[in-house]
């Protein structure tokens, strides 16, 4: 059982090395795009971390990453990314303690996952307001969510470290 202080270390800890992943993304991969759609990097940080840690302590980590990309990135809507990234770490958790494995096939598919709560709310909005056509953004949708993760041969090894770090 982690104490108080050890509590506010861990979760320090994956705010500092979340924060240093981004910064390095934005400064090395930002503008280069895999198969012609840009990387997004708060999904990958949100579906590994919601699959190693309990339940509550993923989703009040996904709440505080989509907070906090909903106040840096323009969405279709107000509070986005809070919401998707919220659901998606509920389910990713659930996912990760009841029928996947842990491992680089889980941050996979819980990556994957988080992907299709974010683009399925962006989705819905751009239809509602403009009725976009579907297929394009489908494709578009694919497109950034297997390129996004490639980011995972960085993220997955550094999120696990830091989750074995704490876990006793």
């Amino acid at each position: 059982m982690l104490t108080r202080r050890d509590i506010i270390i861990k979760w320090s800890s994956f705010a500092l090395v979340s924060l240093l992943l981004v910064l390095l993304h934005m400064l090395t991969l930002r503008d280069f795009k895999i198969l012609g759609a840009a990387t997004f990097l708060p999904p990958l940080l949100v579906g590994v971390v919601a699959s190693l840690e309990d339940t509550r302590a993923g989703t009040i980590f996904a709440l505080a990453i989509g907070f906090l990309c909903d106040l840096t990135i323009a969405g279709t809507f107000p509070c986005i990314y809070t919401l998707a990234f919220t659901a998606a770490a509920l389910c990713c958790s659930l996912l990760a303690k009841s029928v996947l494995q842990p491992g680089v096939l889980c941050s996979i598919a819980v990556t994957a996952l988080t992907f299709v709560f974010v683009d399925a709310l962006n989705m819905l909005a751009l239809w509602l307001k403009a009725r976009a056509a579907l297929v394009p953004m489908l494709l578009l949708a694919l497109r950034e969510t297997a390129g996004s993760c490639l980011l995972l041969l960085v993220c997955h090894p550094v999120l696990l470290w830091l989750h074995r770090k704490f876990t006793i």
